[in-house]
């Protein structure tokens, strides 16, 4: 995941809807092309939306499906104002299939079609002022716990990373919505409480506070945002994350917040360290404090991977299964072989440093397959016959289908041909 954007969604704010009326909130518009201005910087392969006016259960979350995604403004007076995109079906379906691995209650089918969707429409209309060579998928948020909000949103971090989707999270979203007496909803003294609690929590990147309010406050102060930001919380949960808070207007009784949140992978940032502490002083760093649990209180196995900046391999070390007490620490010291113990290289020198990029690879704990349980883009393959192994991690270019998968890992094994072998399958969240 590159980014992840808050971003409200109010129809006025589209000059074929506002005619005029959209000026009021001119903060808001800079805002939007200002992130707009981001978003195209970052150059996303995929934007994640997160709408509450998708079709929404209370029990489930909904992921749209199809091919194309369109969309206009016609429900309110300006069907020229419209969008069309290519959903990301390889990335959704990776969603819709972890969200079922995980227990977590998802209708995944096109019953979403032809419904309007301003959650969406609005804020991807101004993002398509600035960039358009991405593809969408839209999921709505449900009423389900937090505990549930949190893990969808890492999962559909995880699954990007199945992938290796570059990705933009973006959670659609207004405030309260009982900020003025003379505004459309009249005025609770909750609503301003909440846009003040909840903006203070953005710009402090306080993640953690979204989850923090009591149900009844939350209906006086009637939002319709939070699940969509506290999925986004999950998503961002095993990121270092450098907040910049664009604008702040409740002009019509309504608050509209937007927000973008920087990051940086935690995975990368310490093999980054492991390796830079290793080459300049020749010993291993111990695990920080700070880690996500994902880092800290599981065990996998894990590959890291040194390119310099050209793309040439300057190294890479990895394990099958956990040899570490956690990723963390797995992470750490196979970041020093890779710098350092890979037999096809010298060392990496500290004038190298700058001059290079890391990859973290996290394995799944293999499992016994058959060839037609493959797929060169989901899973890696290992073939095993007696004491010789061969792996190979998915989605390698070049590597297209299960058959060159196997051919590959079974030369790496030294395996012949004839010989007895088996093979198991895994995944890989994939860190860069």
């Amino acid at each position: 995941m590159i980014s992840a954007y808050i971003m409200p969604h109010p129809p006025i704010a589209r000059p074929s809807v506002g005619r005029g009326e959209e000026k009021k909130i001119q903060n808001t518009l800079d805002a939007y092309r200002k992130a707009s201005e981001m978003i195209r910087e970052d150059a996303p392969e995929t934007i994640v939306v997160i709408s509450p006016h998708n079709l929404m259960y209370r029990d489930a979350f909904y992921i749209a499906k199809g091919t194309k995604y369109r969309e206009s403004l016609a429900q309110f007076g300006a069907p020229g104002d419209c969008l069309e995109l290519d959903y990301d079906t390889e990335l959704s379906d990776e969603i819709a299939k972890l969200f079922e691995e995980n227990g977590i209650p998802a209708v995944y089918d096109e019953r979403g079609e032809g419904r309007p969707d301003h959650g969406t429409a609005v804020p991807l209309l101004f993002v398509n002022e600035a960039y358009s060579r991405y593809r969408v998928v839209r999921i709505a948020p449900c009423l389900l716990e937090n505990e549930d909000l949190l893990l969808a949103g890492q999962l559909i971090e995880r699954a990007a990373a199945h992938v290796g989707r570059k990705m933009v999270f973006l959670a659609s979203g207004d405030l309260s919505h009982k900020l003025k007496k003379d505004g459309p909803y009249g005025l609770a003294p909750e609503g301003p409480e909440f846009d003040a609690q909840i903006t203070r929590a953005m710009r402090n990147g306080d993640l953690e506070a979204f989850c923090g309010f009591d149900d009844e406050f939350l209906d006086c102060a009637a939002e319709c945002g939070l699940p969509g930001f506290i999925m986004m919380a999950g998503a961002l949960s095993d990121y270092e994350i450098f907040p910049d808070f664009l604008s702040y207007e409740g002009t019509f009784g309504v608050g509209y917040a937007i927000c973008a949140y920087r990051c940086r992978d935690r995975y990368v940032k310490l093999a980054e360290e492991s390796v830079g502490t290793f080459v300049r002083t020749g010993r291993t760093m111990r695990v920080p404090k700070g880690l996500p649990a994902s880092m800290t209180e599981t065990e996998a196995g894990v590959f890291v991977s040194i390119h310099k900046k050209n793309g040439d391999l300057r190294g890479c070390i990895g394990t099958i299964l956990p040899c570490y007490s956690c990723v963390a620490e797995e992470v750490i010291r196979l970041a020093v072989e890779a710098c350092s113990a890979d037999p096809r290289f010298a060392p990496v020198r500290e004038d190298e440093l700058d001059g290079l990029e890391i990859n973290v690879d996290v394995l799944s704990t293999p499992e016994p397959a058959e060839r037609n349980m493959l797929d060169a883009k989901r899973y890696g393959v290992i073939v095993t016959s007696g004491y010789r192994r061969g792996l190979l991690l998915p989605d390698l270019e070049g590597v297209d289908t299960p058959e060159e998968q196997i051919d590959i890992s079974l030369r790496k094994a030294g395996i012949f041909p004839g010989e007895p072998y088996s093979i198991e399958r895994f995944t890989v969240e994939r860190h860069t």
